[in-house]
C-alpha cells in the first residue's frame, strides 16, 4: 500500500491503483464524469510535490490538459484517473482542481 495526499488529506492506494480509484474506494471526493477513462478532465489535479516522480502523460492526456489548462502551467496538471500508484509516487501531494483558497 502507498500513501498520497489530496488537498492535505492522506489517502492509501493499492499498487497500480489509480489516484481516482483510491479516492473513490476511500470515500474521498474527487469529481469524475467519464468514470476514469481519461476523456472528461473532471478529475484534474495540480501536483504540489512529486512531479518528477510521475511518469509522462499519454498524448491524449497532454492534449486534454493543454486545452483545460490554457494560460496555466499544464505540466503541473494531471488527470487522477491516469496516475497509477507505484512506490516512487508514495508521498505524492496533489490538490483537486479548481483549487479553492483556504480562508
Amino acid at each position: 500500500m502507498y500513501e498520497f495526499f489530496l488537498d492535505g488529506m492522506a489517502v492509501t492506494a493499492m499498487p497500480d491503483e489509480s489516484i481516482l480509484a483510491a479516492c473513490q474506494r476511500s470515500g474521498v471526493a474527487l469529481a469524475t464524469v467519464c468514470k476514469g477513462r481519461g476523456i472528461c478532465g473532471a478529475c484534474r489535479v495540480m501536483v504540489e510535490a512529486g512531479l518528477d516522480a510521475l511518469p509522462e502523460a499519454s498524448a491524449n492526456e497532454v492534449r486534454l490538459l493543454g486545452f483545460l489548462a490554457q494560460g496555466e502551467d499544464a505540466r503541473a496538471h494531471r488527470l487522477a484517473c491516469q496516475i497509477s500508484m507505484t512506490e516512487p509516487l508514495s508521498g505524492l501531494r496533489l490538490n483537486a482542481y479548481p483549487v479553492v483558497p483556504k480562508s
